[in-house]
């Protein structure tokens, strides 16, 4: 099995397609599964060599329990530039949603030389403020731990079963109950911890950007405000609402967002 080694933490990645590089990142309580159960791999692997990988924390990569380890931004980033290294790869665009959004938003500030364009879903710059989503999930795992300490990731999934009134869909259940429980707590908890002081503010460094950026965002989801005005601060991005899509659905309609990122990325080649 290929890792990366960024600093002793090993990183799970996977290859697969032909053509330019395009690493993509998923979201916290996800995998690198999901960009295959919602078809973006099929869509795209024709195109592009894609580089999957698990997130710190998730999968098949390391999963530390100390909150240190997932600092909100530079850590995931190395973690990307160490995969694109173990590949020899100088260069690559970047997708990423709502984690993985967020790591490609700082990406300008800690590898700008690796990545050729940004392609940003469900996800703002990290000193945009707190729309909820984390602290509910981690407040509900907190409950978890202390309520079904052996068992706290079916009782975490039991939890947002009866929030919703549905079963989670097939695939999508057995990522999270494959989670470690500490180690997403300890992701929650960094993610929704201060802004780090080495982090300028969005007015300072979103001005700066100077790659070509795509942001995609459903308009019912709770970061619809703040990456509107993301978009609006990097010269030349481009903004997408998706009417009637929330943070979770706007992932899962790849019918819909598809185009988007397809038509961006052909745009910006010719470049």
């Amino acid at each position: 099995m290929p890792y990366a080694n960024n600093n002793g933490v090993k990183i799970y990645y996977e290859v697969e397609g032909e053509g330019p590089p395009l690493v993509l990142a998923h979201g916290a309580t996800f995998n690198l599964s999901s960009w295959r159960r919602y078809g973006y791999v099929d869509a795209l692997k024709d195109h592009y060599r894609l580089i999957e990988f698990d997130a710190r924390g998730h999968g098949r990569s390391d999963k530390p329990h100390d909150t240190g380890d997932y600092e909100q931004s530079r850590s995931f980033v190395d973690d990307v530039v160490a995969v694109l290294n173990d590949l020899g790869i100088d260069k690559s665009d970047f997708l990423g949603y709502s984690m993985g959004g967020e790591t490609g938003s700082c990406i300008p500030l800690y590898a700008p030389r690796r990545f050729s364009s940004l392609i940003i879903g469900g996800a703002a710059y990290p000193d945009s403020e707190d729309d909820g989503i984390i602290l509910q999930l981690r407040q509900a795992l907190e409950k978890a731990l202390v309520e079904a300490p052996g068992n706290p990731m079916e009782f975490l999934v039991a939890v947002m079963e009866k929030r919703t009134g549905d079963p989670l869909p097939s695939g999508r259940r057995e990522e999270l109950l494959a989670c470690d429980a500490l180690a997403l707590l300890a992701v929650l908890t960094a993610r929704n911890g201060k802004l780090p002081t080495s982090i300028p503010k969005a007015d300072e460094q979103l001005p700066r950007i100077d790659m070509p950026c795509l942001l995609i965002v459903g308009e019912s989801d709770g970061r619809f405000p703040a990456a509107r005005r993301c978009a609006a601060a990097i010269p030349g991005a481009r903004f997408i609402s998706l009417p009637g899509l929330n943070h979770g659905t706007a992932l899962s309609r790849s019918d819909l967002v598809l185009p988007h990122i397809k038509e961006f990325l052909a745009r910006v080649s010719k470049t």
